[in-house]
């Protein structure tokens, strides 16, 4: 009996005790500079901008200094960071007809953190982008803002924003002449490399042959050191160090090769890059063709950067929509709050509605207590999830969020469950320790842990949903360190959880809730049916990963759970064999684990092909490639069977007659990309826009008289006709990338 009672105390406990442990990780402070010892400073970068001169005329182009002082020992990020890391992000607000071209980067450094490698900048480092003036200027003061967003690290990485005012032909400043500063960050700028360079595939390794037309520059360098700084992250791994040739005026590179494949390419644009004899990095710009091809001029570098390689945006790739932590804990709390409003999560709010009508009338101590219990339920679940994702993210996995739906496993066994709660709620069974609470009275001596897997079930069932703001901030903390990570993932659970908690807390909000009566009996039944529409809905996504045989499997194991049900109601075994009376259920509930091991078992396919006749194309980097070489727009839809948001978007907002009429007028290219099943192309053209799950939608308008593309246009989880149809309409005339934060704006 005594270790009885020490069961019940530890089950009453733990809800308590994750709990304390969730508001302690919640408060503890992330690493930061508050942290560090009193010689460090509050700030690691210290940022200026200086204009060439500050006095200017209508028309003309003046280039800007953006010069950053780094602490010593920490590190700010190139273009392409490498293998972790953010760049360097401006966001100028000038008066109206000025017009600010791309960043200018000079040679980076490449730093290793083992087993990392990444490309930045120690000390200190200066960009430079070039302004040009209207035509016509107004008088007076023109002033101009930039919002600068860095991710400065050592052995930990801090986000750091500097807003900067800029103020032109301004009589009450002094004239100022920085020509001789720029003079020397241009000197920092990668020169045009001349000559013939191609690429290909050998041995899983990246075969770069380069050709210079003139090899004097190699006589104060250390060949050995020479080393290929792509534009774009993917193309190669860091790690062996590549191996360099020199034959006959020809240096050959061999890289081991990334995720990226080679064969796709149509042409490689980066950096040849070399130590000198004193140890610092000099680097070329080049564009790589094929080896077939046997072309590749490379591209000059200007003052305006307009030509020079490494700077021409890519058309894949878009920066993080958050940089401040702050920001990132605000977005995960209200995309926690809007998930409770999401259908995915609606049988979790159907079974919380029961059990809040049981709070009218109740002691507010318990009333507390059940809110804490759901909310330690929620908070621990996502702490779960946030360890997971960070852990294989680490250990170099590519996924993001809603990655255990794409394991068949764990789509069955979530089938199961739900089928059970059913079962459970029309009275069939009673589970002592959590399932049959869910509608039971409050001095039930096991509702405390009912409230506590209610919780964990509503976390579980969230994840087929990604909410409005839920992007942006998840995108954030997975490129993060592990503290900052889950303290989203924590702020995330606590607004998913809140709405709930706040109801318990409010005693005159509980009395609007309808008296406990016989009427919640008939209630409890009717919500089994929501939980079996949700456990059919996963038998269908287990259709399109482990094909008939899995839903076969795993409906037979629904089969052997119902019969262990139906044994339960036997108050005496069916025969009196002693211990062999309770094999048959113990069978009945082995065959169903049996069933989800032979799922296993089943081979899953990548990201699986349109039906024919269907609207679209299938998404592939080759195919995406192809059509941003055309005229043409492209509109890419990143989706998945188990994300119930990019159903909704695809019924309401994309397959329908006026979007196909609109995509039809504008010849737009449509391709979808399906992540039911793990793909690393997709997961690749995620993580390049910032986010770590589907929906993802981007509009890439048609080139201009130039031939040049705008930049991709990143548009909101929750889509409307409207929206979309806004897109294309402004495609061929958008200047700057459209996000989430000023497209969801429009929703109504």
């Amino acid at each position: 009996m005594k270790a009885r009672g020490g069961r019940r105390t530890f089950t009453a406990v733990t809800p308590f005790l994750v709990l304390a442990m969730a508001v302690l990780a919640f408060w503890t402070p992330v690493p930061s500079h508050a942290e560090n010892p009193e010689d460090e400073p509050d700030h690691y970068v210290d940022v200026r901008i200086l204009p060439e001169k500050n006095t200017v005329e209508a028309g003309s182009t003046i280039t800007l200094a953006i010069e950053h002082t780094i602490y010593p020992h920490w590190h700010l990020y190139w273009s392409n960071p490498g293998d972790s890391g953010l760049p360097i992000r401006i966001k100028w607000t000038l008066p109206e007809g000025f017009e600010m071209g791309e960043i200018i980067w000079p040679v980076p450094s490449k730093i290793f953190v083992e087993p990392l490698a990444n490309y930045g900048y120690h000390e200190k480092v200066t960009l430079l982008q070039n302004l040009a003036l209207p035509a016509s200027l107004p008088e007076g003061v023109q002033n101009l803002h930039a919002k600068i967003d860095m991710l400065v690290c050592n052995d930990v990485c801090i986000p750091e924003t500097a807003e900067i005012d800029l103020k032109l032909n301004d009589p009450a400043q002094a004239p100022q002449d920085n020509t001789a500063i720029i003079k020397a960050a241009k000197e920092k700028l990668p020169p045009e490399l001349a000559g013939t360079f191609t690429f290909s595939e050998a041995d899983k390794k990246l075969v770069m042959r380069l050709t210079p037309e003139d090899t004097s520059f190699l006589q104060d360098v250390q060949i050995e050191t020479a080393e290929f700084f792509p534009e774009e992250w993917g193309i190669l791994n860091h790690f062996p160090q590549p191996e360099t040739a020199v034959e006959d005026g020809t240096i050959t590179l061999r890289h081991p090769r990334g995720d990226i494949a080679i064969d796709k390419l149509e042409k490689l644009k980066g950096l040849l890059t070399f130590k000198n004899k004193q140890g610092i990095y000099h680097g070329y710009a080049l564009t790589a063709q094929p080896e077939n091809s046997k072309q590749g001029a490379a591209a000059p570098v200007t003052s305006d950067g307009s030509k020079q390689a490494q700077n021409e945006p890519s058309p894949a790739k878009a920066k993080p929509e958050i940089s401040s932590f702050t920001t990132a804990l605000f977005f995960a709390f209200l995309g926690g709050l809007i998930l409770n409003l999401m259908p995915c999560v609606f049988p979790i709010i159907s079974m919380k509605a029961l059990s809040l009508a049981k709070l009218s009338g109740k002691e507010k101590r318990e009333a507390r207590l059940h809110g804490l219990s759901y909310t330690a339920g929620v908070i621990a679940s996502f702490i779960v999830v946030g360890m997971m994702l960070v852990f294989l993210k680490t250990a170099g996995s590519s996924i993001g969020w809603g990655f255990q739906l794409q394991n068949p496993v764990v789509v069955a066994a979530l089938a199961y469950i739900l089928f059970l709660v059913g079962l459970n709620l029309m009275g069939f069974f009673e589970i002592g320790m959590g399932l049959g609470n869910i509608g039971s009275q409050f001095t039930n001596k096991h509702s405390m842990a009912g409230s506590f897997f209610t919780g964990t079930l509503a976390t579980v069932v969230a994840t087929p949903c990604m909410a409005p703001f839920m992007a942006a901030a998840l995108g954030y903390a997975l490129v993060q360190s592990a503290g900052v990570a889950l303290s989203v993932f924590i702020a995330l659970g606590f607004g998913l959880a809140f709405p709930y908690l706040l109801l318990c807390y409010i005693p005159a909000a509980q009395k609007l809730l309808p008296r406990p009566g016989a009427w919640m009996k008939t209630f409890k039944q009717f919500l089994a049916f929501p939980m079996f529409a949700f456990s059919i809905w996963l038998v269908s996504i287990l259709a399109q990963q482990a094909g008939p045989e899995g839903v076969f499997l795993t409906l037979l194991g629904m089969l052997f759970l119902s019969m262990a049900v139906w044994l339960t109601h036997f108050k005496k075994p069916l025969c009196n064999c002693g211990i062999m009376s309770r094999t048959p259920l113990l069978i009945c509930l082995a065959l169903p684990l049996m069933s989800l091991m032979a799922v296993a078992q089943i081979p899953t396919a990548g990201a699986a092909p349109l039906a024919e006749g269907s609207f679209g194309e299938t998404y592939s980097p080759a195919k995406l490639a192809a059509l941003l070489e055309s005229q043409d727009p492209v509109f890419v839809e990143m989706t998945a069977a188990w994300c119930i948001t990019c159903k909704v978007n695809h019924r309401l907002a994309i397959d329908i007659e006026s979007t196909h009429k609109a995509f039809k007028e504008a010849n737009v290219q449509y391709l979808i990309g399906d992540w039911t099943n793990y793909d690393k192309e997709i997961t690749a053209y995620l993580e390049s826009f910032g986010r770590s799950g589907v929906p993802v939608y981007v509009f890439y308008g048609a080139p201009d008289q130039a031939g040049k593309r705008p930049e991709p246009i990143l548009l909101p989880q929750i889509l409307t006709p409207g929206i979309v149809h806004e897109a294309v309409q402004n495609g061929k005339r958008m200047t700057a990338p459209l996000t989430t934060e000023n497209v969801s704006l429009q929703i109504e």
